[in-house]
């Protein structure tokens, strides 16, 4: 991650960090400053010509529909991935992110009026790296186990399909490029954000 070690830039997390911080159970302005210094980055800008705006155009064509920015109530764009390293020993608790939408930023209507259908609500998730040991997303109904060695993309039902990601072990860190997949609740457009 050659020009991403800036430690200012990465947030930590309970399972490692994130660059950006994410919109979940983090306060409204402590979020938006910490984007002004992911933009500081000429590697976050690389990242997104060469991973985002390809899948951006993959998920609209899929869906048939254009893939719009956020933005918040200020103006400021709001960013539609992030790269995710998890620490050593990290794993994510079982969850779906209904469950954390009360916490979110954006689906809470914190920063934004985005208007978002309540059914659709995708998590993408891009392989870097895998961990020596574990690491793997368990999506509980049905149970399925999903590696994600790097490389591979994966678009799943986070909002209502209960998953985790099982504890990492080794020198190598598990590291993936993700984010959320919305759609506007008119069925319009597609958003997505972390």
């Amino acid at each position: 991650m050659r020009g991403l070690d800036d430690r200012r830039a990465w947030s930590p997390t309970p399972w490692g960090r994130t660059l950006p911080r994410s919109c979940v159970g983090t306060d409204p302005q402590r979020y938006l400053a910490h984007l002004q210094l992911r933009c500081q980055h000429t590697a976050v800008e690389q990242l997104e010509q060469l991973f985002f705006v390809p899948v951006a155009e993959l998920f609209s064509h899929h869906f048939g529909l254009p893939l719009a920015p956020l933005t918040s109530r200020d103006g400021s764009p709001l960013p539609g991935w992030a790269l995710r390293e998890m620490a050593s020993g990290g794993g994510i608790p079982e969850h779906c992110e209904q469950d954390w939408n009360p916490l979110n930023l954006i689906e809470n209507g914190t920063l934004c009026d985005a208007a978002l259908e309540p059914a659709f609500q995708l998590s993408f998730l891009y392989g870097v790296t895998s961990a020596t040991q574990g690491g793997e997303l368990q999506i509980s109904a049905p149970e399925t186990c999903v590696p994600l060695p790097p490389g591979e993309l994966l678009l799943f039902n986070a909002g209502c399909h209960r998953h985790q990601v099982l504890p990492t072990s080794g020198p190598e860190l598990r590291v993936v490029l993700g984010g959320f997949l919305r759609l506007n609740r008119s069925h319009t457009r597609l958003h997505c954000y972390v």
